[in-house]
């Protein structure tokens, strides 16, 4: 093809057509600049269409990862509902002095000791932000919201440490001044039926909530995020 365009320009100066030759000229910038654009075209739609399969895949694996998180999650707010009216049930119990239910308070005495460790292995959103490729994520409303979940599950993690801090320190030693862990009997109620002990249940239920209020929030932002994810997956492929 070039040697053809070549061969006309070279006819059209031979025969002093020196009109005819620029209109040819000007036609065949045209037709290269068309080629380039085009060429360009594919080009940016080829990328277009790579970008949109490496955010696909990272759509479908944060997507992945919060559902894991929200079944943890909703493992964990359960076991907190549970402990919570077990502490409830305990800081009653001391308040009547009832202590013909030794046995009963002995149970939630125990759960003291107890506490959530709400853990995951990885973050792919951290994965990504600190690989830089978090930028092949376009929704900012969902990076947003990640980002919400990430400052979440820092806080819980902080209640978490406090928690466990407390049950080292204040609970475990009055648990065990109290009870027969062998038999799980109370042998010194006297020690189980103080404001001071009482205040252990206090601090537990107090931190629960807090903890407990918490994921229900992480809940409600993946359950957002992720229906985000689908509207952006649905709207790529249409795309």
């Amino acid at each position: 093809m070039l040697i053809q365009f070549k061969k006309v320009r070279n006819a059209l100066i031979r025969d002093g057509k020196f009109g005819k030759y620029c209109l040819y000229a000007i036609g065949e910038i045209f037709l290269v600049v068309t080629g380039i654009l085009i060429a360009l075209q594919v080009n940016n739609y080829d990328l277009a269409q790579q970008k949109k399969a490496i955010e696909h895949h990272y759509l479908l694996t944060i997507k992945l990862q919060l559902s894991a998180d929200k079944e943890k999650l909703s493992a964990e707010i359960y076991g907190m509902n549970e402990r919570i009216d077990d502490y409830l049930v305990g800081m009653k119990l001391i308040n009547e002095n009832d202590q013909e239910n030794l046995e009963v308070l002995a149970s939630k005495v125990i759960r003291l000791l107890e506490y959530g460790d709400f853990r995951r292995q990885s973050s792919v959103f951290q994965t990504l932000v600190y690989s830089g490729e978090i930028k092949y994520v376009n929704s900012k409303e969902i990076i947003e919201n990640l980002q919400e979940i990430e400052r979440t599950y820092e806080i819980t993690e902080r209640l978490e440490n406090t928690q466990a801090n407390l049950v080292m320190i204040h609970a475990a030693p009055a648990v065990n001044k109290s009870m027969d862990f062998e038999s799980g009997k109370i042998i010194a109620p006297d020690v189980v039926f103080t404001t001071m002990f009482k205040n252990n249940f206090s601090i537990a239920i107090r931190l629960a909530q807090e903890k407990k209020s918490e994921f229900e929030h992480a809940l409600s932002v993946i359950d957002n995020t992720i229906k985000m994810i689908d509207s952006q997956i649905n709207k790529n492929e249409h795309n």
